[in-house]
């Protein structure tokens, strides 16, 4: 898959507790292409805008891709929509600088404090080994 375009059927996360993991899902035959030679990490660059950590899963067909809502929303596709994947191989020390976050509750209304200590330990936690972009939405 390195170095040549390849096109998956996008497809819904698998199950409910995955949704937030900011993973794309495909299947475990699949996967296989999207490991990075020499590493345990998997990449895809998806519709040649951004990046996803890849994993398999058995609920995910061979050719499919499954995105999240936000994924969707990002690659502007739907489900059943073919989208352009490649493999995404990170350049030698390929390591995070600067991360500036906008966080939105899901409730409005609420004033509450953050404790962006114990903040920036989950999302060093959560999205380890994972690449981000300017303007890439997290989920």
């Amino acid at each position: 898959m390195a170095g040549r375009s390849s096109t998956m059927i996008v497809t819904n996360t698998p199950a409910k507790d995955l949704v937030n993991t900011n993973f794309a899902f495909v299947s475990p035959s699949d996967y296989r292409n999207f490991v990075v030679p020499g590493s345990k990490l998997a990449f895809a660059l998806i519709a040649d805008s951004f990046v996803l950590s890849v994993t398999g899963h058995e609920a995910i067909p061979s050719g499919c891709i499954a995105f999240n809502a936000v994924h969707r929303r990002q690659a502007k596709v739907s489900t059943d929509d073919p989208v352009s994947v490649n493999r995404f191989s990170p350049p030698e020390n390929f390591n995070l600088a600067l991360l500036t976050l906008e966080l939105e509750f899901v409730k409005k209304g609420k004033d509450e404090q953050v404790d962006a200590v114990l903040l920036s330990q989950q999302i060093r936690k959560k999205f380890s080994n994972q690449v981000s972009a300017a303007s890439l939405s997290l989920s």
